[in-house]
């Protein structure tokens, strides 16, 4: 009995040490949510917009530094000789000076540089959120193209699958003495293509995993997972297809108020104004103020402690025309932007009627597919039933089941193109659902 139980209690903690090795190799489940929450967080491109607006804030703290107080001091010490002083001529000099200057006006040129930093700093911020929202949608692209590759994996088995059927039905005509040998040699190679075929969707749906590791900028699991979305099966894609996001106009109003690069262009038309502003403050003069206290240590008459405290007006009144130079260099970066700000509403405009106008296009090509569909279906039941009682040959059956096949595939293709169209909408638009809940800037985390 003893021996029995110790059996028992060692069977069992044999299968609680197995279960988590068991768990550790099963396949990842990978949802579109996750794949965005992952790419955040390890795709670089979104780390180097983020540096970007970080050097952007550590360039307006420089230009707000030039309005503060700027306080300097030193220290210096060595051995000095002037002749005929009393009571002695020569002696170790220590000496020590603090300065303190502040700036109280100069028309324009630090408010000026001041405000195209922080108008550059809040450009920076839109450009990093459109990282995100393209970010987003190359997410989506990747993850649905993986997710049709898939599907087309299991179209592409089917077929075997059916090729399978119909050599298993022409060899047992052939032995009958009902059908010829070139039957079963035809069915032979038409499986032996669709197997290849079948070979070609599991490398294709290899490469498209790839291609979404790059857009998520990691490999999950050592490259053991799969992406899921819940997705209805062939037969119901077209029933269960998400709805448009709505009308066009709308679509076009929304992209005007929420589109990070539109945002981003009129900030960086503010940026280029205050560089003007800028520049054409060096026609007029600089009015600061200074003080200073020199602290000397020596027994030499002629040295002793000072202090100053001194109002300046500096006007550089002529400079080669460098000021001039300046002015126009700032007038034509602004506008160049002006005009970048011009050529962008127009690509948004294209962006969003392009993108719903190919959706459009995928919904009905949706529909209409799955209607195609199901008469080849019809047919390649027509054509099997027919070879089966003699009616048809392998040919009539070879041309429904391939245009079974094509039409599967045009369904999931179509579909999926769909998919992607609506993703590249709500990226046209600047509306990303995935995206509610995080922090776009610094730090890149969940609210």
């Amino acid at each position: 009995m003893t021996t029995y139980f110790h059996r028992i209690f060692l069977c069992t903690l044999f299968l609680c040490l197995l279960s988590p090795l068991t768990s550790q190799a099963e396949t990842l489940q990978l949802t579109l949510n996750e794949g965005v929450s992952i790419a955040i967080k390890h795709n670089p491109k979104i780390e180097i917009a983020r540096q970007q607006y970080l050097g952007n804030k550590g360039v307006l703290t420089q230009a707000k530094s030039s309005s503060l107080p700027q306080l300097s001091g030193g220290l210096g010490y060595g051995r000095q000789a002037i002749d005929n002083l009393n009571p002695v001529d020569e002696d170790n000099v220590g000496s020590a000076f603090l300065q303190i200057s502040q700036l109280i006006y100069d028309f324009g040129k630090t408010t000026g540089m001041i405000d195209a930093s922080s108008f550059n700093l809040q450009a920076s911020s839109e450009n990093l959120i459109q990282a995100h929202h393209d970010l987003v949608f190359q997410v989506k692209e990747k993850f649905y193209t993986a997710l049709e590759q898939e599907r087309l994996i299991g179209v592409a088995q089917e077929a075997v699958s059916n090729y399978e059927q119909q050599l298993h039905r022409a060899q047992v005509f052939y032995n009958s003495g009902v059908k010829t040998k070139i039957d079963v040699t035809n069915a032979e190679v038409n499986l032996s293509n669709q197997k290849l075929q079948l070979l070609h969707a599991k490398a294709d749906y290899n490469a498209a995993l790839v291609n979404l590791e790059k857009v998520l900028g990691t490999v999950l699991n050592n490259g053991d997972y799969k992406p899921v979305n819940n997705e209805p099966p062939l037969s119901a894609l077209a029933a269960q297809k998400p709805p448009m996001p709505g009308a066009l106009d709308n679509l076009l109003q929304s992209a005007d108020k929420n589109r990070p690069g539109l945002k981003e262009y009129a900030y960086l038309i503010s940026a280029a104004e205050a560089g003007l502003t800028q520049a054409k403050g060096d026609y007029w003069p600089t009015i600061d103020a200074v003080g200073s206290y020199d602290n000397v240590e020596t027994d030499l008459a002629s040295y002793a402690d000072n202090w100053q405290i001194t109002a300046r007006l500096n006007w550089k009144f002529f400079s080669g025309f460098a000021t001039d130079g300046k002015v126009a260099e700032a007038t034509a970066q602004l506008r160049g932007v002006q005009a970048g700000l011009r050529d962008f509403q127009l690509e948004v405009t294209r962006d969003v009627t392009d993108s719903y106008l190919r959706a459009e296009e995928n919904r009905e090509g949706v529909d209409i597919a799955e209607q195609t569909l199901k008469l080849a279906n019809e047919n390649l039941q027509l054509a099997t039933e027919r070879y089966q009682v003699g009616l048809g040959d392998l040919l009539e059956f070879n041309d429904a089941q391939l245009l079974y096949t094509q039409n599967q595939s045009s369904l999931v293709g179509t579909y999926y193109q769909y998919l992607t169209a609506l993703a590249r909408i709500d990226q046209a638009v600047g509306i990303t659902s995935e995206l509610a809940g995080y922090d776009l800037t610094v730090p890149l985390s969940r609210k």
